[in-house]
C-alpha cells in the first residue's frame, strides 16, 4: 500500500490524534477456512483490522515527524507561532532496536550432543541466507513503533538457499487467531493494492486463496483505503505444503503497544513548551511599542516604524510625548526545570537510559551508576521484549526446521534438527560489568556447580554450551577436580 498518508492543507500538514490504546488481536470462531466462508471471514476480519491500521499509520507518521505541534495556532500575536518538533520518537525506537538486536539473534543447541551442535552451525548459515537477520531489524523496528510486526517465510526457489523471510507492513498484513483455549492462529493475510484494485493472499494451514477487489471509486492519492468499502470474489484455491500459517505476528509486549506510544503526551507537551520558549524569545525581540500623548503624520502605520527602525514625535500641548517598549522576557531557568522533568519521565517510562541523572560524575562504582542511570531498567525491558519475541518465533523455529529438512533432502545432505533442541539466543551486552560476572562466575566454581551453570547464571556468556566446546580442554584443565595428597605410593585414590 502507499505510505502517502498525510493529508495536506494549503501545503500545512494536518496530524489528527486517535485514540492509542494499543493495537486489537483479531480473533475467528471458525475452525477452518474453505471456499464457502473465506470471504465472509476476511470482510469481518478486516472491519478490525482497518481501525488497527488508523492507528498504526498515525504512530508511524509521528515517528517520522508528523506530530500535533505541526499543526499549533495562537490566537494572540499569530504571527509569532514558532512549531518546534523534537523527535523524540525516532530516538526512543532507533535505541529500542540497537539495543535488542546488538548483534543477529542465532540459534543455540539446548544439548550437549555433539552432532545436534554441529547441525546447529550448520541451521545459523541458512539462517543467514535466508534473510531472517535483515527481516528480524524490520519487524523489531514495526513492533517497536506500533506495537506489532510481521513476518512472512516461503520455500525458497534458490540452489542452496532453504527458505525466505520477509518483513510486511502490519498495515497490509494480520493474523487472526482461534478463540480456542491456546489461541492458535487459524489464518493470515496479506494486502497488496494496485491502481484501484485491492489482492488478497490469505493462508490457512492447508490451503493458500487469493482474492480479489472490485474498482475503487475516485479517492485522494493521500488518503489510506478503506478495505471494507469494496466487494472481493474469489480468485483461485492452492494448497500450502508447508502446512503452517506462514504468517508471524510479533509483539513488542502484551498490550501490543509501540515504544513510545505511552509517552505521547508527554512529547507533544515537550514540543509544545519548546515552541512557546521560542515564541517568547521572538516575541522579547519583536517586543511592542507603545505611544504616549503622539500625533504621527499623516499616512504613517505601524509597518512603515518597523521598516523604518526610528519614529519622529510631536508634543500635543503640554502633555510630553513618549514611546515605551512592554518586554518581559520568559524565566527560561524555570522553563528548563520543566522540560528536564518532561524528558526524565519520557526516558524513564520508555526504559531508556539517561547519561545526566542525577548530575555528572560521582564516585560511584560501575554497578551503581548502571543501576541508577536506567541501563538496568532498559536491560530488563529488553529481556521482556527477547521472551515476546521468541515465544512468536516458535511458529517460524517448526516451519525453518521443516523446510530445511525437506530442501536438504534433496541436496543428499539432510539436516534433520527437532525444534525442541534450538533455541534463539540475543548477543547482547556480554562485556557489561564484565568483573562482577567473572567474580560471580569463579565463586560458583569453588561452589563445585559446573561450567554451563556458572557461564549461565553469571551471563557470562550468551550460550555457554557452544563456548564449553570450544574451549573444552581449557575448561577441563581449570574444572578438574585436584587429586588428594597421600604419603602411601600403593593408595588407590577415588579419582583414579
Amino acid at each position: 500500500m502507499s505510505e502517502e498518508n498525510v493529508k495536506t492543507e494549503e501545503n500545512e500538514v494536518v496530524c489528527t490524534p486517535v485514540p492509542l490504546h494499543g493495537r486489537r488481536k483479531l480473533y475467528t470462531m471458525a475452525e477452518e477456512l474453505t471456499r464457502d466462508n473465506v470471504l465472509s471471514e476476511i470482510l469481518y476480519a478486516l472491519s478490525f483490522h482497518m481501525m488497527n491500521v488508523a492507528e498504526i499509520n498515525y504512530l508511524y507518521w509521528y515517528r517520522r515527524g508528523v506530530q500535533p505541534v505541526l499543526n499549533r495556532t495562537k490566537e494572540i500575536r499569530s504571527e509569532i507561532c514558532n512549531k518546534v518538533c523534537i523527535n523524540n520518537a525516532d530516538f526512543i525506537v532507533t535505541f529500542k532496536n540497537g539495543y535488542f538486536l546488538t548483534k543477529p539473534a542465532t540459534y543455540v543447541s539446548r544439548t550437549k550432543d555433539d552432532k545436534v551442535t554441529q547441525n546447529v552451525q550448520q541451521l545459523n548459515d541458512y539462517l543467514y541466507l535466508s534473510g531472517k537477520h535483515d527481516a528480524d531489524n524490520l519487524v523489531a523496528e514495526w513492533f517497536h513503533t506500533c506495537g506489532v510486526g510481521v513476518l512472512f517465510t516461503k520455500p525458497s526457489k534458490e540452489e542452496g538457499i532453504p527458505m525466505k523471510a520477509y518483513a510486511l507492513d502490519p498495515r497490509c498484513a494480520a493474523v487472526v487467531y482461534s478463540l480456542n483455549p491456546g489461541n492458535e492462529p487459524v489464518y493470515g493475510f496479506n494486502v497488496v493494492t494496485q491502481g484501484k484494485k485491492a489482492f488478497i493472499d490469505v493462508y490457512t494451514k492447508t490451503k493458500i486463496f487469493k482474492l480479489e477487489s472490485g474498482t475503487w471509486p475516485q479517492m485522494e492519492v493521500t488518503d489510506f483505503p478503506d478495505l471494507t468499502a469494496i466487494p472481493y470474489r474469489l480468485v483461485s484455491e492452492e494448497p500450502n505444503y508447508i502446512g503452517e500459517v506462514p504468517i508471524i505476528e510479533y509483539e513488542y509486549n502484551t498490550n501490543r503497544m509501540g515504544a513510545f506510544e505511552k509517552t505521547i503526551s508527554i512529547q507533544d507537551a515537550i514540543n509544545n513548551t519548546e515552541s512557546n520558549r521560542q515564541d517568547g524569545i521572538d516575541q522579547f525581540i519583536q517586543s511592542l511599542m507603545v505611544l504616549y500623548n503622539c500625533d504621527l503624520e499623516e499616512g504613517t502605520t505601524a509597518d512603515s516604524i518597523r521598516k523604518a527602525g526610528m519614529i519622529l514625535l510631536k508634543n500635543i500641548g503640554e502633555n510630553k510625548a513618549d514611546v515605551k517598549i512592554i518586554a518581559e522576557a520568559l524565566d527560561q531557568s524555570q522553563t528548563q526545570t520543566t522540560l528536564d522533568d518532561l524528558y526524565e519521565q519520557m526516558l524513564e517510562k520508555s526504559g531508556l537510559p539517561s547519561s545526566v541523572r542525577d548530575g555528572g560524575s560521582t564516585s560511584d562504582n560501575v554497578g551503581a551508576v548502571y543501576l541508577r542511570n536506567g541501563w538496568a531498567m532498559a536491560d530488563t525491558d529488553a529481556r521482556n521484549t527477547e521472551d515476546n519475541f521468541k515465544r512468536a518465533n516458535r511458529l517460524f523455529d517448526r516451519i525453518f526446521t521443516k523446510v530445511v529438512a525437506e530442501k536438504t533432502k534433496g541436496w543428499g545432505k539432510p539436516l534433520v534438527i527437532n525444534p525442541a533442541d534450538i533455541e534463539l539466543n540475543f548477543a547482547r551486552n556480554s562485556m557489561q560489568n564484565m568483573l562482577v560476572k567473572t567474580q560471580s562466575a569463579l565463586n560458583m566454581k569453588q561452589l563445585g556447580l559446573a561450567p554451563e551453570i556458572a557461564l549461565e547464571r553469571s551471563g557470562l556468556s550468551n550460550d555457554p554450551l557452544t563456548d564449553i566446546e570450544v574451549s573444552a580442554k581449557y575448561i577441563e584443565s581449570a574444572w578438574a577436580v585436584p587429586k588428594p595428597i597421600t604419603n602411601n605410593p600403593n593408595e588407590v585414590t577415588p579419582n583414579e
